[in-house]
């Protein structure tokens, strides 16, 4: 079923290849992205772990889901590697903090390797400036992952 599902999203979305899984929740959805993203920018992590790794940083808004931190600890990142952008008064991320908290992360010897963006956050139902801050994502080759489970 899954295959014959992401087949037809594909043919949607005029791909001719692709891959997904399907997640019982956003939660769930967000563990897997930073998972992902965590071995596309240190695969080492599958064989030697992240004890003589570099220190990994994961930046999210201030108003994102607790999951994205829950994802630090349970991914051996770290909450505390899980840096939060601030938001305005409406909720909606900050791009300028995310571009200075990029910038620092690289000073302090740090691998920035992931953005998450919210499209509709729980406390405020606001949605980041996502097209901006996917530009700050390719400038400094983060991934970039929007959390739309709103």
């Amino acid at each position: 079923m899954e295959d014959i599902v992401l087949v037809k999203m594909r043919e949607h979305v005029g791909w001719t290849d692709g891959d997904g899984i399907f997640a019982p929740g956003g939660a769930i959805s967000n563990l897997y992205a930073v998972a992902v993203a965590r071995h596309k920018y240190y695969p080492e992590a599958k064989t030697k772990g992240l004890f003589n790794g570099p220190r990994m940083v994961v930046f999210t808004s201030e108003q994102a889901h607790f999951s994205i931190k829950r994802a630090g600890a349970l991914l051996g990142i770290g909450v505390e590697n899980v840096i939060l952008i601030k938001a305005d008064d409406r909720g909606k991320m900050i791009p300028e903090d995310l571009e200075a908290k990029i910038i620092k992360a690289k000073a302090d010897g740090c691998l920035p390797f992931f953005v998450s963006a919210t499209a509709g956050n729980t406390v405020m139902g606001a949605f980041d400036p996502i097209n901006e801050i996917t530009d700050i994502a390719h400038k400094h080759d983060l991934w970039m992952h929007v959390d739309a489970a709103w």
